[in-house]
């Protein structure tokens, strides 16, 4: 539930990004939380188109154009739009049914036993091929720009990672992302969303990198 949200916690949605500020923040500790936060994500979010809203503490005219300053100068995204959500026509985004047990990147990258099920792709996903699995998905190839994959668990590309991955589908927020070269359009993590901006490295610089959730945002560390 929201009200157990410690810190500033970012979220996407279907139309880009919510930010969501504990009732118990004042404005210059939301703007500087928010800030930092950008900065730490800004990698993901440059060059994007994003609607933000926010949810939480209520904020004046004058201090939500504040915050979208910051989003526009931090991020390097083009900030459509800022204001408050529409709480008449807010969803919870994790649906009211019992968690699945969260698989921690310490442990194995091949799910078995109690890490529940795993599907192996021995292939290259392509332009318009998408794969979804109720457990962890292991791809033995490259994801394709326009390839996709939905895993309710992690999801670990042994090749190239171009397209769209979603781990944690059903809201796991311990499930990861790994990829020998991650150059994603799109990954998603439990409700967390994040872009890959274009040509932030040249294909030939091959660096495993492991993207979880940490803070309430995805972070992409060097494996």
């Amino acid at each position: 539930m929201e009200q157990e949200i410690k810190g500033i916690v970012f979220k996407g949605n279907s139309e880009g990004l919510v930010i969501v500020i504990p009732e118990d923040y004042d404005f210059e500790k939301a703007k500087n939380e928010i800030e930092d936060k950008v900065k730490n994500a800004a990698r993901f979010f440059k060059g994007a188109r994003i609607k933000v809203t926010y949810r939480g503490i209520d904020l004046t005219a004058r201090e939500e154009e504040e915050i979208r300053l910051v989003l526009d100068k931090k991020s390097g995204a083009i900030i459509e739009s800022f204001s408050k959500e529409d709480e008449t026509k807010s969803k919870p985004i994790l649906p009211n049914t019992p968690s699945k047990a969260a698989v921690s990147p310490r442990k194995s990258f091949f799910s078995g036993g109690d890490d529940g099920p795993c599907k192996f792709v021995r292939s290259t996903i392509r332009s318009g091929t998408r794969i979804e699995f109720d457990g962890s998905v292991v791809v033995l190839g490259d994801v394709n720009p326009g390839g996709e994959i939905v895993a309710s668990g992690n999801v670990i590309v042994l090749g190239t990672l171009r397209g769209m991955v979603h781990a944690g589908s059903q809201g796991d927020r311990e499930a990861f992302i790994y990829a020998l070269n991650l150059r994603p359009t799109q990954i998603r993590i439990a409700e967390a969303i994040a872009r890959m901006p274009e040509g932030e490295a040249q294909e030939s610089s091959i660096q495993p990198e492991l993207a979880k959730i940490k803070d309430g945002i995805i972070e992409v560390v060097q494996f």
